[in-house]
């Protein structure tokens, strides 16, 4: 007894201590990250941004910063497009419903969707999980032709983007190969409508975000809009310019959900801890791994080496968001921001890695904002746009010049004009339409370039043509 009163006792003594050490450590990791997102946000020329960190089932750590593109100063309920991260929370939906038997992982999609068809040399089905998985086989660039489109009725979307990619031929055999494609979102969301009797926004927001309390997240634009949702920003040469606010309404199964900092944290704490929506087990499927070779599982990326995590980055043409959840750490945060390009992604992933530097108590690091592709790509206009100054000017004045030469120098140029974004695209694997919508400086670029080639061109002929002119009626004068 004497011993329990001592020990209790010496608690009592070091108890306060212990508490105003933790509280001391969380005041120094708070000042760490703001000084990281202070500076990522300055190099980065974020417009606006919000963080939430969650630690040992609290969000230790919630701040916002600067404004939408309203002037509406941002909050941790602002809301943002979270693109891909909404992948996840589809991934959740799937498991409620294989959990209530509605659906099994296995099956083949096309009993759930049965009026959706592709092409196979192989004979095997699509199943669920190959979905989930990202391994259906539907290429990429099959996907590209019916996502990021706002040409969507608002309330059947999802079914007539289903439709449009129905009778697609496969690449691979399905569940042979890891291929990171929106589309195969798209289907499962067509498929949560099938089988849930309702829309896919009201299937979300019933079964998912009111039980838990993300108040301010919505899968369908009228919501987004109601809710708060604004254009964001798209980056010409590193620096914000308002985009138009672009939203695909087939677009919430793999990317235009809309949410806000606070409401993520709560969706990460139920990935930590769970809840009443799925099973332990289910919890358990959605945050494990996938085989050793691949590196995505139920809705989640993981890292090819180190501590194997779920996490997921998301953008739109306007927005980008990151999520990751470390359980054995029991840690989790979340970061949104309102401006996104493709050449920046890589920066942007040094922010969330410098929260997680801090939080193991590691110096971050700050990558740099390479934008040397876009002067790069200036200079070559500028360039070639120099050359056929040049062109026209000795052609004007030469006297006698050597057609054929010119001639195969119109003709390369007006085929490289022709070309040219057929080359690009294809050595870059995406549409034309996606370059416009994640590199708009990019593309504005190429447009001039294919212009400068296209009028040096046909100003070549042009020349050509007159000077033969001249010189047929300088050989036959008037009598």
């Amino acid at each position: 007894m004497k011993k329990i009163v001592i020990s209790l006792f010496l608690f009592l003594l070091t108890a306060p201590s212990l508490s105003l050490a933790a509280e001391e450590r969380n005041r120094d990791t708070a000042r760490q990250i703001d000084a990281l997102m202070n500076k990522a946000l300055a190099k980065y020329h974020i417009p606006g941004a919000s963080l939430a960190v969650v630690h040992r089932g609290q969000t230790i750590y919630q701040e916002s910063w600067g404004t939408m593109s309203d002037g509406s100063a941002v909050t941790a309920d602002t809301t943002f497009l979270i693109g891909s991260v909404s992948k996840p929370l589809t991934a959740l939906a799937m498991m409620m419903l294989a959990e209530e038997g509605k659906l099994k992982l296995d099956e083949p999609i096309e009993t759930y969707i049965p009026w959706f068809t592709y092409q196979t040399d192989s004979g095997k089905s699509i199943a669920v999980r190959h979905l989930l998985e990202q391994t259906s086989g539907i290429g990429a660039y099959d996907g590209m032709k019916v996502t990021d489109r706002e040409d969507r009725d608002r309330e059947k979307g999802i079914a007539q983007a289903a439709a449009e990619l129905s009778g697609v031929k496969l690449g691979h055999t399905p569940g042979e190969a890891y291929e990171y494609n929106s589309a195969n979102y798209l289907l499962l969301g067509a498929i949560v409508e099938a089988v849930s009797g309702q829309s896919f926004s009201a299937f979300m927001d019933t079964r998912i975000f009111s039980p838990l309390g993300m108040n301010r997240t919505a899968a369908d634009y009228e919501s987004a809009v109601r809710k708060g949702f604004v254009p964001g920003y798209r980056s010409w040469f590193g620096k914000p310019v308002k985009g138009e606010g672009l939203y695909d309404p087939s677009g919430a199964p793999y990317g235009y959900m809309s949410s806000s900092s606070a409401d993520l944290a709560k969706f990460i704490k139920f990935m930590l801890y769970g809840g009443e929506l799925i099973s332990e087990q289910g919890l358990k499927q959605l945050r494990t791994p996938p085989e050793s070779n691949r590196r995505y599982g139920l809705g989640w990326h993981f890292p090819r080496s180190g501590e194997k995590y779920p996490y997921h980055t998301g953008a739109t043409p306007e927005y980008r968001s990151e999520l990751f959840i470390m359980p054995e750490q029991d840690l989790g945060a979340v970061l949104l921001m309102n401006k996104y390009h493709e050449l920046e992604a890589v920066a942007y992933l040094s922010i969330m890695e410098g929260i997680r530097s801090i939080m193991k108590g590691e110096n971050p690091h700050l990558a740099e904002m390479n934008d040397s592709t876009q002067w790069l790509t200036l200079g070559v206009v500028i360039l070639f746009a120099a050359v056929s100054v040049l062109s026209f000017i000795r052609l004007q004045r030469k006297t006698a010049i050597n057609q054929p030469l010119w001639v195969s120098v119109g003709v390369l140029s007006l085929v490289l004009a022709a070309a040219l974004i057929p080359l690009f695209t294809y050595s870059m694997g995406v549409s034309w339409r996606t370059v416009g919508l994640f590199l708009p400086d990019i593309e504005f670029l190429m447009q001039c370039l294919i212009a400068v080639l296209a009028v040096h061109g046909l100003v070549i002929f042009l020349f050509l043509a007159m000077k033969r002119k001249r010189q047929i009626k300088r050989a036959c004068p008037k009598v």
